[in-house]
């Protein structure tokens, strides 16, 4: 049994250890995130992050934000990293149910991005979303 709960400065460091941990799965641009940066940043109205907790032990998280351009307004998908102990027991779908009705709710599309081909348990998740294909590019400064 977990809860989803919203951050709290209480817990600033478990949630600076499980991006620490979350970041070695993703391919960031920069080697280091921006903890500082990315605290700050959840507590924004347009930033959903949630955390999923047994009694003190964090077994994961999601964070999502409104992206609004000229052309559309849409809730991405930043994060979702389950601790690999706490894995295919639901913790993941629970974290993305919370996600969709913030979405549901604001009348927004979800976008998923970066899901990695050789992440099948991801790619199970999201089996019902609707593949969209964006080449993106980048340009190393």
């Amino acid at each position: 049994m977990f809860t989803i709960e919203k951050p709290k400065e209480i817990h600033i460091q478990s949630w600076k250890e499980i991006i620490a941990q979350s970041s070695s799965s993703h391919n960031f641009q920069y080697e280091q995130v921006n903890f500082d940066m990315f605290w700050n940043c959840i507590f924004q109205d347009d930033y959903f992050a949630f955390a999923a907790k047994n009694e003190d032990k964090f077994m994961g998280i999601i964070v999502g934000r409104i992206n609004e351009t000229y052309y559309q307004k849409i809730i991405e998908l930043d994060v979702l990293f389950v601790l690999p102990d706490f894995r295919k027991i639901g913790v993941a779908r629970a974290l993305v149910n919370k996600i969709e009705s913030i979405a549901k709710e604001k009348k927004l599309d979800l976008i998923i991005k970066g899901v990695e081909k050789s992440n099948l348990l991801a790619q199970k998740l999201f089996k019902n979303y609707e593949e969209i294909s964006r080449t993106r590019f980048l340009k190393k400064a």
